[in-house]
């Protein structure tokens, strides 16, 4: 059983200081700031060398924390950020440090996890670096930052850059190393403690305790349990001497129902901007609804545009929501505002990105008696709308 929630969203990088930066004590004042708003217990959040951490192992940065208190489009629920890693990531690549291929259990403990994760045939694959074709990178270092072993969560559609271990883990057996190393990964792909309710379910004092409440973020992941039990997960808080570093069964459901060959992902965490560069390629998602959000373009249309409200525009959705296609187009000089199927768009300049909705296109009622009654109508007009002040 995994639990995951953007309340532990992070990203990989470090405290912006510097020529334009932020001074560190003022970025974490406003992290931990955002952080309680989200609902984290102030108990549970720690200062470590100019660092915030919460729930003991997990690193968060400020834009991850901006994350957290951004509600999702169309959402009533106190919920935040999924956090997951985005579809245009296929290939993770893990770059041991010197200090850490040198340390034999690590080293061996990182092959037997990335094993662990590459077994189960996810839609990405996991492959000790250096070596090419990666689409998102984690670096493994031996960390001497802490006490404890920590890693972090997702941001932008991209794992959390580093996993970290404390010196001492090579003295470990090395089933201690697979396990912790495969539960460090999992936070990276966005897994949060299973008992994060109630740590003394698998830690003994001084790591017992509760992380948070269900009730401002926790997002549970359907077909699992809910309620953790000893040795129930390789993402329980804590190992034990008996630890085998293998994924349970509700483990490996978790991941295929995340990240599976067959999931499909919400439009609504989709960055389209993250795909520039890949003509051509296709986005799957779907929408709860037609979206409401900003639009720029007829047919092709800027990468930050609102995919849902874009689709229902160009015809292959209704506003009763569905599935999408999105193609990943190039840079364009110039985006045409029009109305169509009750959906005004604007226009813009040039643009970094674009994209285009595809699938079936539904047809009027007005054309064809046997169309669809949940196709939408053929708009009146199709004019070019002004051009819209932006970003």
């Amino acid at each position: 059983m995994f639990k995951q929630t953007a309340v532990l969203a992070v990203t990989g990088v470090g405290l912006l200081v510097g020529c334009g930066g932020m001074d560190p004590r003022m970025e974490n004042e406003e992290i931990i700031s955002n952080l309680i708003e989200a609902g984290y217990p102030a108990n549970d959040i720690r200062v470590i060398d100019e660092a915030v951490f919460v729930s003991g192992d997990a690193h968060v940065t400020l834009q991850a924390s901006r994350e957290m208190i951004q509600t999702p489009p169309g959402s009533a629920e106190h919920y935040r950020s999924t956090n997951l890693v985005g579809a245009q990531v296929t290939k993770i690549c893990i770059n041991p440090s010197a200090a850490f291929s040198s340390s034999p259990n690590l080293s061996q403990g990182l092959d037997l996890a990335i094993g662990n994760y590459n077994a189960l045939g996810l839609r990405f694959t996991f492959a000790r670096g250096p070596t090419t074709g990666c689409s998102a990178t984690i670096a493994a270092e031996i960390s001497t930052i802490r006490p404890e072993n920590w890693a972090g969560f997702p941001s932008d559609g991209l794992p959390y850059g580093s996993i970290n271990m404390i010196p001492a883990m090579n003295d470990q057996p090395l089933d201690i190393n697979e396990h912790i190393i495969t539960h460090e990964l999992g936070h990276t792909l966005g897994l949060r403690h299973t008992d994060y309710y109630d740590r003394s379910i698998s830690c003994v004092p001084p790591y017992t305790g509760v992380e948070g409440d269900e009730d401002v973020g926790i997002i549970h992941i359907p077909g699992t349990p809910t309620t953790a039990v000893w040795d129930g997960s390789v993402m329980n808080a804590c190992p034990h001497i008996g630890s085998t570093g293998e994924f349970t069964s509700a483990d490996i459901t978790a991941l295929n129902i995340l990240y599976g060959q067959s999931a499909t992902q919400s439009c609504s965490n989709v960055n389209v901007a993250a795909y520039r560069g890949q003509t051509g390629a296709q986005i799957r998602c779907t929408c709860s609804s037609g979206g409401g959000g900003s639009v720029w373009g007829t047919n092709l249309y800027t990468d930050d545009s609102n995919i849902c409200t874009a689709a229902v525009h160009a015809g292959v959705m209704t506003t009763s929501g569905g599935a999408v296609v999105l193609e990943v187009q190039p840079a364009q000089s110039t985006f045409i505002g029009t109305n169509r199927n009750g959906v005004t768009t604007s226009s813009y300049g040039a643009w970094g990105g674009a994209s285009a909705s595809s699938g079936r296109r539904c047809r009027s009622r007005r054309r064809s008696a046997r169309a669809s009654t949940s196709c939408p109508t053929a708009g009146r007009t199709d004019r070019a709308s002004g051009a819209t002040a932006r970003r």
